[in-house]
Parts: C-alpha cells; structure tokens; sequence
C-alpha cells in the first residue's frame, strides 16, 4: 500500500509539468534536469516498479541538489522521496544520506513532508545500518521517532518498524517494551490493511516473542505463534526464509514450555525430557500450514540419522532473553543418504547458530529405504532445538 501523499512531493511551479513519456534510460541521462528522474519515479511508483522507482528518486534528489541548491523546496521533497523510496523496499541503510538531508531541509520542505516524517526515516535507516550490538542502542530513538507519526503514515514502514524494534526490544530482555511495539504495530496493520496476512503473521511473531520469557505467558506465546503460521500459510518456496523463521521460533516455543511446565529447573535444561506438551495442531490449521508430500514419499517421512558426523556445538548469545534455540534447515539428500545443499531457512537467536548448525548437518548421513525416489530425497526439512551452553 503506497502513500499518495508521498508521491507528489514538488511545489506548484514543478507540478505544472506534465508527465510525458519515460525512457528506459533516464538515470544514465547527461541533462541535470531533475525533472526527467522526478517523471520517471512517478510513474514507475504509479506502477508499483518500487525498485525502478529508488533508483530514479535518487538521481532526481542528486540532481535537484546540483541545479536547484538546498534552499529549493523541491530540493527537500527529493530528498525525503529518496530515503523513502529505499526503505520501502528494504533498503533503508542506503537512504541514510537523503533521510539525513531531508531532516536538515525540513523547513524549507514543509510543504512536502513534515518534520517528524524525516526523523521517523532517518531513524529508521540508521536502525537498520547499526551492527546487532549498536542496533539496541537505537531502539529508543526509533520508538520516539515512529510515536510520531504512527495513525498517519500511509504505507506499511512504521509498522514495518515497530515489528522490527519490537522483535529486538523482547530478544533483549525489554519484554515490556517489546509488548509494547509488538501492539502498536498491530494497530498500523489494522489501520491500512487488516487482510495483509504475511504482515500480521510477523505482529503475532513479534507479540508472541514478547511473551517467552515468562513462565506465566509462554502458552500464549505458542498461541500466537500458531496464529502467525497459519496466517502465514504454507511454504511460497522450498527454502522460504520467513516459513523457516517461523518454524524456529515454534521450536523454541515448544521446548521452553516443555522445559519448564511442572519444573523448577533452569529454562533449557529438560529438553528431550519433556513434562508438558503445548497443544497439537488441529487438521485444519495443519493443511494451512503444512505440505503434504507426495504419496510415495511416505516411507521417507521421517528417517534415521547413521551415528556419523560432526554434532552441532553453537556459540554462547549473552544477548539473548532465554536460553534456548532452533533452526529450520532445509537439505537433498544423496543416493547414499548423504546430505547435500543443507541450507538455513530460520534460526533463533543468532547467525551463528546457522553457521554452527551448516557446520554439523552437512557431515550427516542417513538411512534410505531401497529404491528412494529421487524426487522424494530434495527439499527434506531438519529441525534442531538445542539449549545453549551455560
């Protein structure tokens, strides 16, 4: 969903322009004429060509700046086109440059945007460039920046955002806070399109993570996992990442209500000694969430590791809330039952876990039932739920 308000941006001088013809090349074009890149942008956002549409709304910016000088309200609104047109297609660290610009020429943009919209991207961008250790120190100012202009951005980056800020609020033990995020994004979804299931899925990720940390709230928590899935749907691809991510964070669910329902020992500990099941899928939320495999693949379903190869040995996360972890991995498999191409698709709570988890399976080896079809050893679903090491 786009906001018109942030596609007409020039003052009433350049909209006395009309819109011609566009040209395949008007980024690599010798004029310095903002108004060729501005047109091009235009119409390729009227489009939905969102990629084509960040390309042409930064030479526009960079060429309202050479021609037009930063005392040009157009010159603003270029900026604010360019780091919005980044974020939008999640590329936010490389409109730093233009949110950073667009908050500087704030007043004399006032027409175009508002002050607090350019905050809220400048934010948003540096957010999204700081490395994982300076990303926390961020989330206050994000918070501060989206409060502002949450109810009235008419596309989904604020709620986009909130989700982001949220996730990383709860994996860093500000439950509170990420509660918090995870239900004024909820609200942003709902405002602008409450049918857009694949962003609700992650509002419900994100409320559900809010809620893992405490004992009380981790069926909850499983709940609106479920809730995300199934809005979710099935698998878009083989190696869908966001079906993979999901799919971690129901085993690390599962395992923390596992390890602590009826126990008083350390989160983490009792796995594969579980005293409590969280509740089975009903078969209706099954078949929305699961693919049936083919018929004669059922004797390959589920298989037996042979006691070869390495294990997996994560790294301790001293960042994470809870001591536990999963991986969604996705592998072929060989004649022999080797496994090849092995590929993460989730994992929680670190890119480590992955590179730990790669490390391992792809020294495995398995028992094949004779005469395996072929089609049935690609795509074979690994989950891995460990607790890390103290």
């Amino acid at each position: 969903m786009l906001s018109q308000a942030k596609r007409f941006f020039l003052g009433v001088t350049c909209l006395a322009f009309s819109v011609g013809p566009v040209f395949a090349d008007s980024t690599n074009s010798t004029s310095n004429d903002p108004m060729i890149a501005y047109r091009a942008y235009d119409q390729a956002v009227a489009e939905g060509k969102l990629t084509d549409a960040a390309a042409y709304a930064q030479v526009a910016w960079k060429n309202a700046e050479t021609t037009w000088g930063p005392t040009n309200a157009n010159t603003a609104g270029l900026a604010f086109n360019a780091a919005w047109s980044l974020a939008l297609i999640g590329k936010a660290p490389e409109g730093l440059e233009p949110a950073k610009r667009a908050v500087e020429l704030a007043e004399v943009g006032a027409k175009a945007y508002q002050a607090s919209e350019a905050q809220f991207l400048l934010a948003y961008a540096e957010f999204e460039a700081a490395e994982k250790g300076e990303q926390r120190k961020k989330l206050d100012v994000l918070d501060k920046a989206a409060k502002a202009v949450e109810g009235s951005w008419g596309d989904m980056l604020v709620a986009d955002a909130l989700i982001k800020a949220s996730i990383l609020a709860s994996v860093t033990a500000q439950n509170t806070k990420g509660a918090n995020l995870a239900e004024r994004s909820l609200a942003e979804v709902t405002r602008l399109s409450p049918n857009q299931n694949d962003r609700l899925s992650m509002v419900y990720l994100a409320r559900a993570i809010s809620k893992l940390a405490d004992k009380r709230t981790m069926r909850a928590a499983y709940e609106d996992i479920v809730k995300a899935r199934v809005l979710y749907g099935q698998k878009k691809a083989p190696d869908d990442r966001t079906w993979g991510m999901l799919s971690a964070w129901e085993m690390v669910a599962r395992g923390l209500i596992q390890s602590t329902s009826g126990s008083s020992e350390v989160v983490g500990t009792r796995i594969g000694r579980p005293s409590s099941e969280p509740r089975k899928y009903k078969d209706e939320e099954s078949a929305k969430v699961f693919t049936k495999r083919p018929a004669e693949c059922d004797g390959i379903s589920k298989l037996k590791r042979r006691p070869v190869g390495r294990d997996i040995e994560p790294m301790r996360v001293s960042y994470f809330s809870v001591n536990l972890g999963g991986v969604h991995a996705v592998i072929d498999l060989g004649p022999d039952g080797r496994v090849l191409n092995p590929r993460v698709t989730g994992v929680v709570p670190d890119q480590s876990y992955a590179e730990a988890t790669l490390k391992g399976i792809s020294t495995w080896q398995y028992e094949l039932p004779a005469n395996a079809p072929a089609a049935c050893l690609k795509d074979y679903n690994i989950t891995v739920v460990f607790s890390m090491p103290n």
